[in-house]
């Protein structure tokens, strides 16, 4: 099942096993930004800079307006669990600490040009869906569960892959486990053109050996040559 969401459409009531959702959430996510986003990511919220969530096994999508013209693009996912059994709302209390998702679980990846992780926009769309838990915590179970078929539709999620060059595409491998980059460009200078250029290159450094080497006894005249030699090696080797 996919949920859309329009942030701070719903005007529900507190929920007291909603409250503590959204805070167990917001503070998972306070630990994984640094201070600076952290605080950007909240004022987006208050600014209403989300403009839309997704929800659905796994997974939670965000469009959310940053500094330019066009919204960013926010991918959140998450290793789905057995759904428990929830059938009043005294189990849904038992089981929201195990179904609300810790920082380590979550993988976050997003369209800007920021490597952070998360970045702003990351931080925002998850307190976002923090804030939206606080009267409908039934949310947290379908983004933390299997879908109720017991069919985990948890697969690669693949959103900007037309983004502009420089732009991080969001993409997340099956297992979850890495974030999957794009291959490092060549170096500018591997092309034949440039090879055409070098001509033909020089042959390796030889090995030199680095064993000192034995200077004997040699006479000229009544000079010792192997005595003057050892004397400017040992000259130049004070200097270095």
């Amino acid at each position: 099942m996919t949920i859309v969401i329009i942030p701070g459409q719903f005007r529900g009531e507190p929920h007291p096993v909603g409250k503590l959702a959204s805070t167990l959430l917001s503070v998972a996510v306070a630990g994984m930004a640094d201070p600076a986003r952290f605080r950007r990511g909240k004022t987006y919220v208050v600014e209403g800079a989300v403009s839309r969530l997704q929800v659905s096994s796994g997974q939670l999508l965000a469009t959310v307006t940053g500094s330019r013209s066009d919204a960013y693009q926010v991918i959140v996912a998450v290793r789905p669990i057995e759904r428990p059994d929830l059938s009043s709302p005294e189990l849904l209390r038992a089981q929201i600490n195990r179904l609300t998702p810790e920082g380590s679980e979550l993988m976050v990846s997003c369209s800007c040009p920021d490597d952070a992780d998360p970045c702003k926009h990351g931080v925002a769309a998850l307190l976002a869906f923090a804030a939206e838990l606080v009267s409908r915590p039934e949310l947290v179970v379908e983004f933390r569960c299997v879908p109720a078929d017991g069919e985990a539709r948890v697969s690669r999620a693949e959103i900007g892959s037309r983004s502009r060059a420089g732009e991080r595409h969001l993409r997340l491998a099956p297992a979850l486990n890495e974030r999957v980059r794009a291959p490092e460009p060549p170096a500018p200078w591997e092309n034949e053109e440039w090879l055409e250029f070098l001509g033909t290159l020089p042959p390796p450094t030889p090995d030199v050996p680095r064993e000192p080497a034995q200077v004997r006894r040699a006479m000229l005249g009544t000079i010792d040559l192997g005595s003057w030699v050892q004397s400017a090696i040992d000259e130049l080797s004070s200097l270095g």
